[in-house]
């Protein structure tokens, strides 16, 4: 029921907000309710199941009730899992730690996931000659400048735990490899620390990026693009042209149609053709 997701706003209105002016109990209880008022509207939007009523603007209602899944006695939980995420961050050492890089790092980088900057979010790949021509997104959700040659990168997580805190994810060393890449610093001439922390156990996972995660980040994405290649038309990345519509005959099940949440999409293609 999408808890990650409106944990990610919630924790990221406070934090915008914080890096402005000091929060307190009022400010930070009108977090709260913003992000309520939204997942009940939401609910009741996907609830109904109208999809005549899709609204481009205000996307990503639930998708169980689309698929016919019984989801209303949750959904209290599901709030008070979002609540309940922020207050543990609140008292958490990490609460202190943001104050403190807020009045002292030469500079911070809060996302803003209800404004994703998607050209923000692009690597800068044009110095690595295999992924020059290739897109690759990442953005995460903290990071400081604490001086000119030490970072700290922060991703939260609220799905299930990974036990293993010895090894830095793919993902961490993706967003590494971004802020090497935008800065144009050597990796042995800077510190970085990137953490994944989970909420609400406040489990981290993560540590010092090495040369060595770098390199292999960057053989991974080039490893991946190889294995994508083998799936052009000839090898030929301008015949690798979608299929005719020919390919895709719509469903004559009513049944599928009823639980399907591109029916609205469907509509309109229906007249444009």
């Amino acid at each position: 029921m999408r808890v990650g997701e409106k944990t990610h706003h919630l924790l990221s209105d406070y934090l915008r907000a914080l890096k402005k002016w000091k929060q307190d109990e009022e400010a930070i209880q009108s977090h709260k309710d913003r992000v309520i008022d939204e997942m009940k509207k939401e609910f009741e939007a996907s609830k109904s199941r109208d999809y005549t009523s899709y609204d481009r603007d205000n996307k990503f209602w639930l998708s169980e009730h689309y698929y016919g899944e019984n989801v209303d006695e949750k959904f209290e939980q599901a709030m008070k899992k979002v609540l309940h995420n922020l207050d543990v961050f609140l008292e958490s050492e990490w609460n202190e730690k943001v104050q403190h890089y807020f009045k002292t790092a030469k500079s911070v980088y809060v996302e803003n996931p209800r404004e994703k900057d998607f050209e923000g979010m692009k690597l800068n790949l044009y110095s690595i000659p295999e992924l020059k021509n290739v897109n690759v997104m990442a953005a995460p959700d903290f990071g400081v400048v604490i001086s000119d040659n030490k970072y700290l990168i922060i991703d939260r997580k609220t799905g299930q735990e990974k036990m293993d805190t010895d090894t830095v994810s793919e993902q961490l060393k993706i967003y590494a490899l971004k802020l090497l890449l935008k800065s144009h610093v050597d990796i042995q001439k800077v510190d970085i620390e990137a953490y994944e922390i989970y909420l609400p156990s406040l489990h981290q996972i993560g540590g010092k990026i090495e040369k060595a995660d770098i390199d292999h980040i960057i053989k991974k994405l080039e490893e991946d693009v190889e294995f994508q290649k083998q799936y052009l038309v000839d090898g030929d990345i301008v015949k690798n042209q979608p299929l005719s519509l020919d390919n895709f005959p719509r469903t004559k099940s009513a049944k599928k149609c009823a639980t399907c949440s591109f029916r609205k999409v469907c509509e309109d293609l229906k007249a444009f053709e």
